[in-house]
């Protein structure tokens, strides 16, 4: 893990814990290191009290899956696991440590992550740890780190994300999502899984044949850039002189593959099918009344890709619109719950350039690092170290 200080004159301090020897710039002495630590400390023990409180307020349904893989409904415990879940491992002033806290601390991870605390010193470890961060968190309580806006950020983030999880990613999963709205789905978008080669061209459109066959020797020797170029000065077709004449994807029948620009003209789309490069530059092209020249930008494989292979992906894709679907109706809800008032045309009025913005520190305890004295700016990279 790595925590990065600045101290309010570009002075940054990095530590890779683990390594002790690990330093970036220049490492304060230990007692700016202790200062350092503590406000960090109290904002992870608020975060992570936060989460442990939520959870508890808040036990997921058993009969509901999580995403994006269901999960196991709980066991129902015997009375002598109760008993031994309940059994306290240390006490402290206004706490204690639980056998319950430390499996469950354990079972929260993923399995590859608990394979670890089959050792016991693992376990042990775990339950230095815990009570090391009681007694932390306690202290930066009582210290007043819990007050600042840091700390309420962080808290009123994990209030949220207990909130979402609770209300809808625990209801909303992709299993969740009936099959026959999976296959519906299939079928209604069957032109992204399943369709012909696609090809792309830039079109360089002229108004007769003694222009086109002008123009057509500078084409065939210009790189796609000068190509464009060349279009954007002689082109007449207005629509798509402007990109460097791109027609985007199209198929063989002139239906576009990534948008609803319309039908392809049919000389193009056989003059386009029958350059066999990227880079080929076709002879001139009678189109209507007018002349062209194309250039073969790409060539899109043909694609079919069927219902069992694209079965996760769309059900995915279902998931995530009726998750995010469900939170703007809920959030809808809330507007109109909380009478909300809002007035878009104030945002232009944000300025940033009015006044030195406030400090970090604001709302903390005095003693907060930010609020001491800056260290002085150094007059060069490569000055001495006063020390």
């Amino acid at each position: 893990r790595r925590i990065v200080y600045g101290h309010g004159h570009g002075h940054a301090y990095e530590r890779i814990y683990g390594h002790p020897r690990c330093y970036r710039a220049r490492m304060p002495n230990r007692l700016t290191v202790l200062r350092l630590l503590w406000p960090a400390c109290a904002v992870c023990a608020a975060a992570l009290l936060l989460r442990t409180s939520a959870s508890l307020a808040h036990p997921p349904d058993p009969q509901l899956t999580a995403a994006p893989a269901p999960s196991k409904p709980a066991a129902a415990l015997s009375p002598e696991a109760v008993a031994r879940r309940a059994l306290v491992v240390a006490t402290f002033e206004g706490g204690k440590i639980t056998i319950a806290e430390l499996e469950d601390a354990i079972l929260s991870q993923n399995p590859f992550m608990q394979q670890r605390y089959l050792s016991s010193d693992a376990v042990r470890a775990l339950f230095e740890r815990s009570l090391r961060f009681e007694l932390l968190a306690a202290e930066a309580e009582r210290r007043g780190y819990g007050r600042g806006p840091a700390a309420t950020l962080a808290m009123r983030q994990s209030a949220v994300q207990a909130l979402i999880k609770q209300d809808f990613d625990d209801k909303i999963t992709t299993e969740s999502i009936p099959a026959p709205d999976v296959k519906k789905y299939y079928a209604e978008h069957i032109d992204e899984f399943v369709r012909g080669e696609g090809r792309r061209v830039s079109l360089l459109l002229t108004p007769d044949a003694a222009a086109a066959q002008k123009l057509l020797p500078q084409a065939q020797a210009a790189d796609l850039r000068a190509f464009h170029e060349l279009v954007r000065a002689n082109s007449v077709d207005a629509t798509s002189k402007q990109r460097g004449g791109d027609l985007h994807f199209f198929n063989a029948q002139g239906r576009s593959l990534d948008d609803d620009t319309g039908a392809v003209d049919v000389a193009i789309v056989q003059a386009a099918f029958a350059l066999r490069a990227v880079g080929d530059t076709s002879p001139v092209v009678q189109v209507g009344e007018r002349y062209a020249i194309l250039r073969l930008t790409g060539i899109r494989p043909a694609q079919d890709e069927t219902f069992e292979r694209a079965e996760d992906r769309v059900r995915l894709r279902l998931w995530r619109e009726r998750r995010q679907g469900a939170i703007d109706t809920f959030l809808d809800g809330l507007k109109q719950q909380h009478q909300v008032k809002v007035h878009p045309e104030l945002v232009a009025s944000v300025k940033l350039d009015d006044g030195p913005p406030l400090p970090p520190s604001e709302g903390l305890p005095s003693g907060f690092p930010h609020t001491s004295e800056p260290l002085p700016k150094k007059s060069s990279p490569h000055a001495a170290d006063p020390r």
